[in-house]
C-alpha cells in the first residue's frame, strides 16, 4: 500500500511552519513492486478567476493552498487527484440573489472552507471507488488525506477520505483532532508507524534536531532498513501553510545540496532548451539519526 503521515509542525517558525505530510514512493500490485517513483503528495491551488476572463484563465487571485495526498489504489488516488485540481482551478464568480435583487458578497464570506473541499474530494472518490468496486471490489480502496489552513475557519485542518472494499458506496470523510492525536497516519502498518514516529522523536529531543521532524526520519528509517514490503522508494514532503503550499524531497547522502528528485539524478532531469528545472528545496537527514 504505502504510508503517509501528516501533522501540524509548530517546530518551523522560522522555516515553514504549518500542516506537513510525508510519504514513500513505493507502488506494489499485491506482493510485487511496481515502481519506486510515483509521487503521493500534492500541492493544489485553488484559484478564483474573473468570469470574463474564465477562458484565458490569467492573473488568477489565488483563494487556498492546500495539500492531497492518497494511499491504496493508484488509479483511484491519481484520478481523484488530477479531477480535483481541475476543479479548484476553475472557480470563478457567480450571482447571489436575496428577495429577488443581487448582493454583493465579500471573499471571505464566499471563501470555501477546507471541508467543503474534503466532501467535494468524497463525491468524486465516489465515483471511481464504485466504478472500481463494480468490476475489482478487492481493489476499491483508497485513502485520501485533504489538509491546510483554512482561511474560513482560520485554523489548520485534516480531512481523511477512506471507504470500506464490502461497502464501496460507503464513503466517510473524517475530520481529524491533531488535539487528542497528533499524526494522522495512512496505509500499511499504522501501529508500527507510530511506534517509530515516538522513537525518533525521543532521539530528536536527545540532539539538536526539532522533534517536529520526528515522522520524516520515522519513514526515512523504515524506508532504509527495509521494514516493510509495502513502504519504499524515497521520501516525499509537502506543506501547507497560511501562505502556500509546497513539496520537498530528502536526501541522506553526503553530497551538499544533492536532493534528488523522487530518486531522478540532476543529470536525468538535465536541462529543457535554455532553462534549468527548479526542483525545490529539500531537506537533509543526517545519518546519526538513521540506526
Amino acid at each position: 500500500m504505502t504510508s503517509i503521515i501528516c501533522w501540524l509542525n509548530t517546530d518551523e517558525n522560522e522555516f515553514f511552519p504549518g500542516l506537513w505530510a510525508v510519504s514513500d514512493s513505493l507502488v506494489c500490485s499485491g506482493a510485487e513492486p511496481l515502481t519506486d517513483a510515483l509521487p503521493k503528495l500534492f500541492p493544489l491551488p485553488v484559484n478564483l478567476y474573473d468570469i470574463s476572463d474564465s477562458i484565458l484563465k490569467q492573473n488568477p487571485n489565488n483563494l487556498l493552498n492546500i495539500g492531497y495526498g492518497f494511499a491504496g489504489s493508484t488509479l483511484i488516488g491519481t484520478a481523484v487527484k488530477d479531477i480535483l485540481t481541475m476543479c479548484l482551478d476553475n472557480l470563478s464568480e457567480i450571482s447571489h440573489i436575496r428577495n429577488g435583487e443581487e448582493v454583493e458578497l465579500s471573499i471571505d464570506k464566499r471563501m470555501p472552507s477546507i471541508e467543503d473541499i474534503a466532501f467535494l474530494t468524497g463525491r468524486i472518490a465516489k465515483k471511481y471507488i464504485m466504478s472500481m468496486g463494480y468490476y475489482h471490489p478487492k481493489n476499491a480502496k483508497c485513502e485520501i488525506v485533504i489538509f491546510g489552513y483554512c482561511k474560513k475557519n482560520k485554523a489548520y485542518k485534516i480531512f481523511v477520505i477512506r471507504n470500506n472494499p464490502d461497502h464501496p458506496d460507503n464513503i466517510i470523510v473524517d475530520e481529524k483532532n491533531l488535539e487528542e492525536s497528533p499524526y494522522v497516519i495512512l496505509g500499511d502498518k499504522k501501529n508500527e508507524v507510530l511506534g517509530m514516529i515516538k522513537t525518533k522523536n525521543e532521539l530528536c529531543l536527545s540532539t539538536r534536531y526539532q522533534t517536529g521532524r520526528g515522522p520524516i526520519i520515522a519513514l526515512q528509517q523504515i524506508i532504509k532498513n527495509e521494514l516493510s514490503t509495502t513502504i519504499g522508494g524515497h521520501l516525499q514532503i509537502c506543506i501547507a501553510s497560511r501562505l502556500k503550499s509546497l513539496t520537498m524531497y530528502t536526501s541522506v547522502l553526503s553530497e551538499e545540496g544533492y536532493f534528488p528528485f523522487l530518486g531522478f539524478s540532476h543529470e536525468e532531469i538535465g536541462l529543457l532548451g535554455g532553462f534549468s528545472i527548479n526542483k525545490g528545496i529539500g531537506l537533509k537527514v543526517f545519518d546519526d539519526l538513521l540506526d
